[in-house]
């Protein structure tokens, strides 16, 4: 036990002595998501499609339910349920593609969203430590404790919404 605990105070010691030869900071990503007015514009982008699918299969969905219900019609005469059977064969077969459809194309825009806010956000966390002449930037999340002063989400904020 004791040997561990040397090996962990000599890693403390390394690591205390690194952390003051760099200059570091870090970004609260989570407030950055919450709190960015560009982050919930591409947001909101995804949402618009996610809307315009459902829209879309609830109208046929709409239209499928009135056909069969018409179907269950007594003076339907055999020649119009096949034709009738036929209709609902095909509008679920649309159905099914139209919800693949919009299940693939979302996912396509929403990784390309992601991308995208995540390269503008590395652009500009860049940018501020190059302008402060910081070494590393590290995830506040992932810190156990930080000094609010290494603290520069507010300046991320700023920049990423301008």
């Amino acid at each position: 036990m004791e040997g561990i605990m040397k090996k962990f105070l000599v890693f403390m010691t390394l690591v205390a002595g690194i952390s003051f030869s760099l200059d570091f900071a870090c970004v609260d990503t989570n407030k950055v998501i919450r709190e960015s007015k560009f982050i919930a514009k591409a947001q909101s982008e995804l949402r618009r499609e996610l809307e315009k699918y459902q829209k879309l299969i609830q109208e046929k969905q709409k239209e499928l339910t009135r056909l069969k219900k018409s179907l269950e019609s007594k003076v339907l005469s055999e020649k119009a349920k096949e034709k009738k059977v036929k209709r609902i064969e095909q509008l679920e077969d649309e159905l099914r593609k139209l919800q693949v459809e919009a299940q693939s194309k979302l996912s396509r825009k929403k990784a390309e969203l992601e991308r995208m806010v995540f390269e503008k956000v590395i652009k500009v966390v860049k940018a501020i430590a190059k302008k402060r002449k910081i070494k590393a930037v590290f995830d506040c999340n992932s810190m156990l404790y930080w000094d609010k002063s290494i603290d520069i989400t507010s300046e991320v904020l700023r920049e990423l919404d301008k």
